[in-house]
């Protein structure tokens, strides 16, 4: 189980990475004093997003150095292991993923989207957080950015994301839980509640999509399907 938030506040940069608790697919637990004593990227996405893809990109860029810092994704899906698990087999990716079913740390990181990224330096330190929606190892600026951390030289901020409202991602949360207990209409509903409350929210928005049309998601993700399901909608921003 996914803990909502953490006692360590938000994500800045500069400061020690907040609290955590999460388990990875291997089963070994995590929580940010899992990140000392090594260089660590944050790679965080879904099994409903496009940005899976970027697993095996990921894979190789970590080989590719000969592992000198530590790679590790989180997944969100209110689904959990049941479709995190042959996501990333099928990508080959063999770094830690850990489970992150409610968005914890997209709360911590104050995400509406996927994919995001994160920095965070041996003693801990928070040293970049990409929320823009193009955290992607595809996109030179990305690398780049990956080469001056690593080197221990100061790395451009991104952009920053849009806003969140975290009374959304405590909604969405209440409904990974009440999709456990009661089932998906349960968590429907607290959804599209969360959604009304933060409508840019793509996490919530895309979660509801994939729960009532898994056939657009898996196994393959549907991009021009969630076009024409934005344009139906009326959200007038781009597709992360």
């Amino acid at each position: 189980m996914a803990a909502l938030g953490g006692s360590g506040g938000s994500a800045r940069t500069g400061e020690q990475f907040p609290e955590f608790s999460l388990s990875a697919l291997d089963g070994t637990s995590w929580s940010r004093e899992s990140f000392a004593g090594q260089s660590t990227v944050l790679f965080v996405f879904a099994s409903w997003c496009t940005c899976k893809e970027q697993l095996p990109g990921w894979q190789h860029t970590w080989e590719s150095r000969g592992r000198d810092f530590r790679m590790v994704a989180a997944i969100l899906d209110a689904k959990g292991e049941e479709t995190a698990r042959p996501t990333v087999e099928a990508s080959g990716a063999t770094f830690p993923v850990l489970l992150d079913p409610t968005s914890s740390l997209g709360a911590l990181c104050e995400s509406q989207v996927v994919p995001f990224g994160v920095f965070i330096d041996e003693t801990g330190t928070t040293q970049m957080i990409d929320v823009s929606g193009t955290f992607d190892i595809a996109d030179p600026r990305v690398r780049v950015n990956l080469e001056s951390f690593l080197a221990g030289d100061p790395v451009e901020q991104p952009d920053p994301g849009e806003a969140m409202n975290p009374a959304a991602l405590e909604l969405f949360a209440e409904g990974v839980i009440a999709y456990r207990n009661d089932g998906p209409e349960a968590a429907l509903k607290l959804w599209r509640e969360a959604l009304e409350l933060d409508p840019d929210n793509f996490i919530v928005r895309s979660q509801i999509w994939a729960l009532e049309h898994p056939e657009h998601f898996w196994p393959e993700v549907d991009r021009g399907w969630q076009e024409l399901q934005l344009q139906a909608e009326g959200y007038d921003k781009p597709l992360p």
